[in-house]
């Protein structure tokens, strides 16, 4: 007799999407205290195509913890294609959760500490890389990373499935 057993759990599947963030849409304008705001500028100053346009002054926020505030998405550097590395940063202590690469994000509904996050990189007309991240003591990474290919006028089926966020 032979057996198989599939577990399937919270630490590998990401819960549903509760929201989702990036791509044009600019954000909301927001008032960091002076700490963060400095803890920005000095993340930006380590990327080569940092983000200093008015499109980079907004920010997306969602509380990823549930501690009542919000942390902030925010632009570092964006390349041509419209990917963008976005760092996660908590206000008050002024800290930097993570950074990642993306053209779209999403977040999870909470089923730890932390939300998950499931990004999009746009890699070509036909092609996109799509990583998870989750919180490990208060600080954002990768734990996976797959790439779907689609066809032109047929979007892959990650994108299909999951839309891309509305501007608000």
């Amino acid at each position: 007799m032979f057996v198989t057993c599939v577990v399937t759990s919270a630490a590998t599947h990401p819960g549903p999407v509760v929201a989702k963030f990036g791509g044009e849409c600019e954000g909301t304008s927001f008032q960091p205290t002076p700490k963060l705001a400095s803890l920005i500028r000095r993340v930006r100053l380590g990327y080569q195509n940092s983000c200093d346009s008015n499109f980079c002054n907004g920010a997306f926020l969602y509380d990823l913890n549930g501690d009542g505030r919000p942390e902030l998405f925010v632009r570092l550097a964006c390349g041509g294609t419209g990917n963008c590395t976005w760092g996660i940063f908590s206000d008050r202590p002024a800290r930097l959760r993570g950074t990642f690469s993306g053209w779209f994000f999403y977040v999870h509904r909470r089923n730890a500490s932390w939300n998950a996050l499931t990004t999009y990189t746009r890699v070509g007309g036909d092609e996109g890389v799509i990583a998870t991240l989750r919180n490990r003591r208060g600080t954002y990474v990768q734990t996976s990373e797959r790439t779907e290919r689609g066809y032109y006028g047929n979007w892959q089926p990650f994108l299909t499935r999951m839309g891309v966020p509305k501007c608000s």
